[in-house]
């Protein structure tokens, strides 16, 4: 019975131990989980503001690219007036200035424009540099003639005048509303850009946010584990613990049955001496007492 107390005794020890350890393990596990889990509301918190603002700079491009729809098509209306206008000018000046000597301008000014172009790209001896320069010199000056009395005859026609100033309207409207076009599809842009920047932002952060819940669930699974095993071995320990207070109050009794027997027979034979008249000590009277025989 010494033997098997003992033994129980000391696995009762080695599963307080592991009780111990399942329970550190276990509270360590927890903390973690909560710490990822923190991490993770963190980094959704962030995702869930990031995607606000990102929404907000979508909305506003939109905005703007619904303006810059409508002012494309003011443009567009003013650029076909400037055209249409340019033609019915063309058209009266003709009528009203039928110059037989007068060249056409638009031929002049591309020949111009050619000659121009091959000054700054063809290597010239400098006798033929001097000639294209007197060329292009020359027709500079037939072009700003004509243009000058073509200005002149416009402005003594009423009807060319206002012609002149309907087109100069259209073309500076058709370049007011370009300029608008450029401003807000340059502002779309910016906001488009950011929003891509913020969406792509978004993507980093939901993928730690990812990895912060893949970690929080490794944890607490292993925490839940760990708490299960904790029980068990808290069960094993009460179990124990009742067996060997059991055996323990069992080898008391026995000890106790065993002394009063030893007590008994000792007082037994102090009783015979007694009875033979032989003299007491006191221990002697204090066993018979024990004994319930005095």
């Amino acid at each position: 019975m010494p033997e098997l107390l003992e033994e129980l005794e000391a696995r009762y020890e080695n599963r307080k131990k592991d009780m111990e350890l399942h329970r550190m393990l276990r509270d360590k596990h927890n903390k973690e989980a909560r710490e990822w889990a923190d991490k993770r509301d963190e980094l959704n918190k962030q995702v869930k503001e990031i995607l606000a603002e990102a929404k907000e700079h979508k909305r506003i491009r939109d905005e703007l690219n619904e303006k810059v729809k409508t002012l494309k098509e003011e443009r567009k209306k003013w650029n076909n007036k400037a055209k249409e206008l340019s033609i019915k000018l063309k058209e009266t000046r003709s009528k009203i200035i039928p110059r037989k000597d007068m060249p056409n301008i638009g031929r002049l000014k591309k020949k111009l424009k050619d000659l121009e172009f091959k000054q700054q790209t063809m290597v010239l001896t400098p006798e033929k540099e001097r000639e294209l320069v007197e060329l292009i010199d020359s027709l500079y000056k037939k072009i700003t003639e004509y243009e000058k009395v073509i200005e002149e005859e416009t402005k003594k026609n009423k009807e060319l005048n206002e012609l002149q100033k309907q087109l100069k309207e259209a073309r500076e409207n058709a370049e007011k509303y370009h300029r608008e076009v450029e401003k807000l599809v340059a502002e779309a842009q910016e906001h488009h850009n950011k929003m891509v920047e913020l969406f792509e932002k978004v993507d980093e952060i939901r993928k730690e946010a990812d990895e912060a819940h893949r970690l929080y669930l490794e944890n607490k699974k292993i925490a839940d584990e760990e708490h299960e095993k904790f029980l068990q071995a808290s069960r094993d320990v009460r179990d124990f613990e009742k067996i060997i207070a059991g055996l323990r109050q069992k080898r008391i009794a026995s000890k106790k049955k065993q002394e009063k027997s030893e007590i008994k027979k000792k007082a037994e034979e102090i009783y015979e001496k007694f009875k033979r008249g032989e003299p007491l000590t006191t221990e002697d009277i204090l066993i018979l007492q024990k004994a319930g025989l005095l």
